[in-house]
């Protein structure tokens, strides 16, 4: 059985061409409700904008609930973020369809990721 085609979805050959684009250092693609939207990683300028956008909650106590937290709103804008600065491509009904958006930008604020730092002190 063959592969029911996203709306939006492109093919291979774009995608490497997207990919061979300096600036894209990787290429990702975000379904939301049958439709497709493509986006390049985030570079430092925006994550650096989605994070000046959202607030943390952070647990240092040395309990069970040490950590980050962050609310649904901040976890949209920071996706939101990432879907304005980084898209490539794809269903231009992800970006003006509100249901799909939301979709789209919650998924998208995922792209942000880190690695936990300590500090020590000398």
């Amino acid at each position: 059985m063959a592969k029911e085609k996203l709306i939006g979805e492109v093919d291979q050959a774009q995608i490497d061409k997207w990919k061979a684009d300096p600036k894209n250092k990787g290429v990702h693609g975000i379904v939301v409700g049958g439709h497709i939207g493509y986006v390049r990683t985030p570079d430092l300028n925006v994550i650096s904008y989605a994070l000046r956008h959202t607030s943390f909650k952070m647990s240092m106590d040395g309990g069970s609930t040490d950590g980050v937290e962050m609310n649904m709103g901040d976890m949209y804008k920071k996706g939101e973020a990432v879907l304005v600065n980084c898209w490539i491509g794809g269903s231009e009904d992800i970006r003006s369809n509100n249901k799909l958006y939301v979709g789209a930008c919650m998924s998208a604020g995922n792209l942000i990721e880190y690695e936990t730092a300590e500090l020590k002190n000398f």
